[in-house]
């Protein structure tokens, strides 16, 4: 039974390679310093569904920008919230210079987006969340990346707000290793993941938008977009500069946190872009054997030395990555989950793998 070792290699090396790739320095845009104005202008296209607990803090960050308030505009786009939200953002009126409230139909965050970029008057686009905080140099830095990379997209770092919870920190060490996937790829312009709560791209106008992102297919407008930019041959960067990330809140409880990933895996049936099929299927098939020989130890006990011979292989590579990403971001001390997380992993992957796979083909029925 010795071969099934051998399942483990290519996920062992391949996840060593991008230990090896993140290690080594990228190229930094450029810093806060301000550029001259009239170079362009962003419209930053804000979609928002009952984030009443959460607008004002986005409001105050915006409004503390220290890029010339003059080169762009806030879009909040209401997606036909049941809170507060709405009357929250109409409080906002002059207090945000620029600033746009629409309201949308409740059709869903592709549409609310595409709205907003209807109504936009910015050469790029820039994306975040609701829920989302982010620095005062923020804009700054993405102005600066667009105006000297020419880029036809700018895919940013997001990190977990930090609550102290034993929950949150276990999201936040599992978002690291999506990070340094992100990162690695998208610092070669060849990106498989990205973020929406901190993306800029090149204004393709709503309907082309609409078209790139799918809007008939309920989640994936980061990804979307993303694998259209790429197969179109456009230029996409890394935006490598920690005044340039975004805060995100990660899900109240562990129910929302698998229906979330959940929703993210649904997508998988309709990617394209063979880079990304590829690392999905390699970690979704890396995962189910480590599940299957764990289960089938209690039935042949002889498989007992074969699944620690596996765990180990695919714990080495994984703990690289992470402790390189977590040194980064300054968040060493989660490093002491990483074996219970390690444990539940692949149980994890193999469950939300399944059930979204199976949510996203149900959906491609609809759509036939």
């Amino acid at each position: 039974m010795e071969w099934l070792l051998i399942i483990l290699l290519p996920y062992m090396v391949y996840f060593l390679l991008l230990s090896i790739r993140l290690q080594q320095k990228a190229k930094k845009v450029s810093g806060v310093q301000k550029k001259k104005s009239g170079q362009m202008f962003l419209s930053v296209v804000i979609p928002l569904k009952n984030e009443a607990a959460n607008i004002q803090n986005l409001a105050r960050d915006l409004a503390e920008q220290s890029l010339d308030h003059g080169l762009f505009e806030i879009i909040f786009v209401d997606d036909a919230s049941s809170d507060s939200t709405l009357d929250i953002l109409k409080s906002l009126t002059g207090k945000l210079s620029n600033l746009k409230i629409l309201e949308s139909d409740g059709a869903g965050k592709k549409k609310a987006i595409a709205l907003g970029i209807e109504q936009a008057k910015g050469i790029f686009i820039v994306t975040t969340d609701g829920d989302c905080r982010v620095g005062e140099h923020w804009l700054q830095v993405i102005y600066n990346c667009a105006a000297d990379c020419c880029a036809d997209m700018i895919i940013g770092a997001v990190d977990i707000i930090n609550t102290g919870s034993f929950l949150n920190r276990f999201m936040q060490l599992e978002f690291l290793a999506l990070q340094a996937v992100t990162e690695v790829f998208a610092r070669k312009g060849k990106p498989v993941i990205c973020n929406g709560a901190n993306l800029c791209f090149r204004n393709p106008g709503p309907e082309k938008y609409s078209e790139m992102v799918r809007v008939n297919i309920t989640s994936g407008d980061d990804i979307f977009l993303m694998e259209s930019y790429r197969r179109n041959g456009k230029k996409i960067t890394w935006l490598n500069s920690p005044s340039g990330m975004v805060q995100t809140h990660a899900p109240g409880s562990f129910k929302q946190f698998l229906r979330q990933r959940i929703r993210w895996t649904s997508k998988s049936p309709f990617y394209k872009q063979p880079s990304l099929i590829a690392l999905s299927f390699l970690v979704f098939l890396t995962n189910l054997a480590v599940v299957a020989t764990f289960i089938m130890a209690f039935f042949v006990p002889g498989l007992w030395s074969i699944f620690l011979a596996m765990f180990i292989m695919k714990s080495i590579p994984d703990l690289f990555l992470l402790a390189l990403m977590a040194r980064k971001r300054g968040k060493g001390r989660l490093l002491h989950l990483f074996l219970p997380l390690q444990l539940i992993y692949p149980f994890y992957v193999v469950i939300t793998g399944l059930a979204g796979i199976i949510t996203g083909l149900f959906f491609s029925q609809q759509d036939k």
